[in-house]
């Protein structure tokens, strides 16, 4: 009975540890570049959540506010960025992907 209590703390340690390597490994908000060659100028907010999911950070600023989708991944180091400027609840302003960003 001794050796199972310990196998079984030891399989819920392991499985902690695993789930925590999991969620530090990735940061911010998943998203595709292939989906922000989406977003054009006039979409409402509502389309861009849609085709992008929610925005990692929203920043006010006097003349709008920028979106940014932000995902980071811990374990690879790999890292993406996109942000689009929106006034009165539509984009004004979208970024230059090259198609070399995957």
């Amino acid at each position: 009975m001794e050796l199972k209590v310990w196998n079984m703390r030891t399989l819920f340690r392991a499985c902690l540890l695993s789930s925590l390597v999991t969620l530090a490994s990735c940061a911010g908000t998943d998203f595709s570049y292939d989906s922000a060659r989406k977003v054009q100028l006039g979409m409402t907010e509502d389309q861009v959540v849609q085709l992008m999911g929610q925005p990692y950070s929203v920043v006010s600023r006097s003349d709008g506010q920028m979106w940014v989708w932000s995902h980071a991944n811990g374990m690879t180091g790999a890292s993406r960025v996109v942000s689009f400027k929106m006034k009165d609840g539509k984009v004004v302003e979208v970024p230059t992907i090259p198609s070399s960003f995957k």
